[in-house]
């Protein structure tokens, strides 16, 4: 009995331990740095594709006025609405462009590192209202984005290569390293929930016959209303169009486990990218593809980000 007791206790002390080193180690700023460019990046995008039809969609007599919308997602006849937007109360158009334009120049903003911590928030803010003004247009991208802008809140994102590093009185290159417990926490969590939609996507998978049988990539190529490029020539290339239905299946699956395991690090955050981008060319959801790819950005190691950064400087300024 007092065996057993002792054995709990060192199972209990060993797991405690585990669980703070997880989440309580100050981790190097670097990563949450890297991961404000490139989410930075993908808030302009989704922002500036909706100013084509800016007007169409939330315009005064657009395609789907406030009440509308309020009504197909529950919150007509005065009901409770837990989608806030301030595009619900611009009813004209001028009000709407300078929203728009205001939109967008904070999320520059939050790219370029200004004021970070409150340009963080504010492009969360921004991008939360035009999903919630017409959650019906939305897709698989948007939650993806969401869930960066969130977690990277927690984190100082403006250590690195930001105006706020170079407005600071001691530049972060002048010192050490800065590490920061909130970057520890917002990168696990980033790192958490990508495993997460991963291993979703990937059980989803496995629920359609199709990727069974190894046929699910031909029928993506023969959808031409998404495809991005015409693959239908493959069609005689019945061992090709199995290798990847299955390919991507089991890094879908394999992912979540072995991205934690350090030796495999490398490799499986190379196969991302290239899963997650021939799913962008297969379906034509690349935004999507590369949120996800951005999201595993968040397991590579400080050292290789801050050597990838020095090349990319020295190859610019030998041109």
């Amino acid at each position: 009995m007092t065996s057993a007791m002792q054995n709990s206790s060192r199972l209990a002390a060993q797991f405690g331990a585990a669980w703070n080193r997880f989440w309580f180690t100050p981790a190097d700023t670097r990563i949450p740095s890297l991961l404000r460019l490139l989410t930075g990046l993908l808030a302009i995008y989704y922002l500036l594709s909706h100013t084509s039809d800016l007007i169409v969609w939330f315009g005064p007599y657009g395609l789907l006025p406030a009440d509308t919308v309020r009504q197909l997602t529950g919150g007509g006849d005065g009901e409770p609405t837990f989608r806030p937007s301030l595009l619900n109360y611009l009813e004209t158009t001028g009000g709407l462009w300078a929203f728009h334009t205001m939109a967008v120049l904070v999320a520059i903003g939050f790219t370029a590192g200004l004021f970070s911590r409150v340009t963080n928030v504010l492009t969360l803010a921004v991008v939360l209202c035009y999903v919630h003004r017409a959650p019906m247009i939305t897709g698989q991208f948007e939650p993806v984005l969401t869930m960066l802008l969130c977690y990277l809140a927690l984190a100082p994102t403006g250590a690195h290569w930001s105006l706020d590093e170079r407005f600071r009185k001691t530049p972060a290159a002048a010192g050490p390293v800065p590490s920061s417990l909130g970057a520890n926490i917002s990168v696990r969590l980033i790192q958490l929930h990508a495993c997460a939609l991963c291993a979703l996507t990937g059980l989803t998978m496995l629920s359609g016959q199709i990727w069974w049988s190894g046929e699910a990539v031909w029928w993506l190529i023969a959808r031409p209303d998404s495809r991005l490029f015409d693959l239908t020539w493959l069609h005689n290339s019945i061992y090709v169009i199995n290798i990847w239905t299955h390919a991507i299946v089991a890094f879908s699956l394999s992912f979540p486990l072995l991205i934690w395991k350090r030796e495999a690090r490398p490799l499986l955050v190379l196969a991302a990218v290239v899963v997650w981008l021939s799913i962008g060319v297969l379906t034509g959801l690349m935004a999507f593809a590369a949120s996800m790819i951005v999201a595993s950005v968040a397991f590579l190691p400080a050292e290789f980000v801050l050597q990838f950064v020095r090349t990319s400087s020295a190859s610019i300024s030998s041109r």
